[in-house]
């Protein structure tokens, strides 16, 4: 089909009949023809050569010898990190398969009138499917496995694609401030960087160091649950004018966030800010314990179809930024078109299975053609406050808005020490850069980076975007003095990592100049 044609028949029924419509037309219409000319480079870049490891054993080994050889050695599960802070530039890149990758079910307990499941899992599975391991399907991801037993884990990310290990690592969260994946830990097997196997478990300072340690401890190879029972989980999705929305003002003009996020039990935002847009996507859950009939979720962008449109819009809005003079024509032209993907209209219901409605956007191609790099800015929930005033301030500024949404959430609190919501519940602001998006990603990040990281124990997510090592953010330095402020416990976590690698043999560049590790003594 000819891209006019296609546009005619297809997407223009579905544009707002506002002003700037016809020149959207001929905006998307030369991008179809631009793409369909153009010979695309890979969506996928060139796979790092991964070694493959299925024991324990297998695992001391391969550290035994990068020790010996001189090499880093570091572990990938679904890479869905940025690359720098998983990858060596020149070193060893395990991936864990065979028995660290089984579910192993222990024991159903009854205790304090309720139903445990305890269970070991190797730290290599999948929490679901990793659409790129051919290895890796449906019936030997953990939370299907966990599921048939009628158990689960009582929070999830947007997505299940990472492995366990790799889930907890960073300190990756779902969207709740009533349940965190910390809360069913019981134990975490890691092999240190001198061979030693250790496993550590709740109220050990080992345990607290360990939870979120970024692969600089040591490679994590299983990991112990006590798991609730897990049944359906139910609710909606709604799209909103700002005003309307859980983040508009409440009857004194002070946002509802905050009320917000602690009275759903999941929640999830996603926020278009661009002046002729100014919608709000709420996304909210509880977990409800008898069967029922189902009511399946569907994102938007879960149809390939859509997410193609979406990404001719994205590409279009992109290149209209880009403009070297913006006028307030390009900025109604990009309301134009991503008001189209967050149409207003009644609630959006859903009851299904636990894994299949609290990671949203599982469905979504997030690894292609809706690929995102981010960054998340963890802040402390009482300062909702000060987060939305100013997000309102920075968001008069266009290109600040961006071709996206913010996708904003909670977390609960957790007991280790370089997690994000160490010891306080956090709401985080996810600034979402498509990938194929021209322009500078970290100049985009830095608006966020400067507005919020000047509130008083704002965090980063240790696996997305962070600033350079010395880069000004407002009135911080981000640098290791910056971290040692806003983590009490950055200090005695250091001295934990020099006893468990003494020779450095997980220490990457990356990790070097952000967390200013001196060169090992030769």
């Amino acid at each position: 089909m000819e891209a006019k044609a296609f546009f005619k028949h297809v997407i223009s029924p579905l544009v707002e009949k506002t002003d700037g419509a016809e020149l959207l037309e001929k905006l998307i219409v030369s991008k179809i023809e631009d793409e369909l000319n153009r010979k695309s480079p890979p969506i996928v870049p060139e796979e790092v050569i991964r070694t493959p490891v299925s024991s324990v054993e297998e695992v001391t080994q391969a550290i035994l010898t990068a020790k010996r050889e001189k090499k880093i050695l570091r572990v990938t599960g679904s890479a869905h990190s940025v690359s720098d802070a998983i990858f060596p530039r020149d070193g060893v890149t395990l991936l864990l398969t065979g028995d660290l990758r089984k579910v192993e079910i222990n024991e159903e307990k009854e205790e304090d009138g309720k139903k445990w499941l305890y269970c070991r899992i190797g730290a290599g599975c999948y929490l679901g499917i990793n659409p790129r391991d051919p290895c890796s399907g449906l019936e030997n991801s953990a939370c299907y496995q966990l599921a048939l037993k009628g158990y689960g884990f009582p929070e999830l990310g947007g997505i299940i694609h990472q492995s366990i290990g790799g889930f907890i690592s960073t300190g990756s969260a779902g969207g709740s401030l009533k349940h965190s994946f910390a809360d069913v830990i019981q134990e975490i097997e890691f092999v240190d960087g001198t061979g030693m196997t250790h496993t550590a478990k709740p109220g050990e300072e080992e345990w607290c160091a360990v939870g979120v340690s970024m692969g600089l401890f040591g490679v994590i190879t299983h990991v112990s649950f006590r798991l609730p029972e897990m049944r359906l989980v139910e609710g909606s999705e709604s799209n909103y004018n700002f005003a309307d929305s859980v983040l508009g003002p409440d009857e004194e003009g002070k946002s509802k966030l905050e009320k917000s996020l602690e009275e759903n039990e999941y929640m999830r935002v996603n926020w278009f800010p661009q002046k002729h847009v100014r919608r709000v996507q709420q996304w909210v859950a509880h977990k409800v314990p008898t069967e029922g009939d189902t009511i399946h979720y569907h994102s938007i962008l879960a149809c390939c179809f859509v997410s193609a449109m979406a990404a001719i819009a994205l590409k279009v809005c992109n290149w209209l930024l880009q403009s070297p003079y913006p006028t307030e024509f390009h900025y109604k032209l990009i309301g134009v078109a991503l008001r189209l993907f967050v149409h207003l209209g009644d609630p959006k219901p859903f009851r299904d299975c636990w894994y299949k409605i609290l990671p949203m956007d599982n469905e979504v191609p997030t690894d292609s053609v809706m690929k995102m790099a981010f960054t998340e800015i963890w802040i402390p929930l009482e300062k909702c406050q000060d987060v939305m005033d100013k997000l309102q301030e920075l968001f008069k500024d266009q290109q600040a808005c961006g071709n996206l949404a913010i996708e904003i959430y909670g977390a609960k609190e957790t007991p280790f020490w370089l997690s994000m919501s160490y010891n306080q519940k956090m709401v985080r602001v996810d600034p979402y850069w498509w990938d194929h998006n021209k322009g500078d990603k970290r100049k985009f990040f830095s608006y966020f980076w400067d507005a919020l990281l000047e509130i008083p124990r704002s965090r980063l997510h240790w696996g997305k975007y962070l600033p350079l090592p010395g880069q000004k953010c407002g009135n911080i330095t981000f640098n290791l003095a910056y971290l040692k402020n806003v983590y009490e416990k950055m200090d005695d976590w250091l001295e934990m990592r020099k006893k468990m690698d003494p020779d450095q043999v997980f220490v990457t560049d990356y990790w070097r100049g952000i967390l200013e590790i001196p060169a090992p003594s030769q």
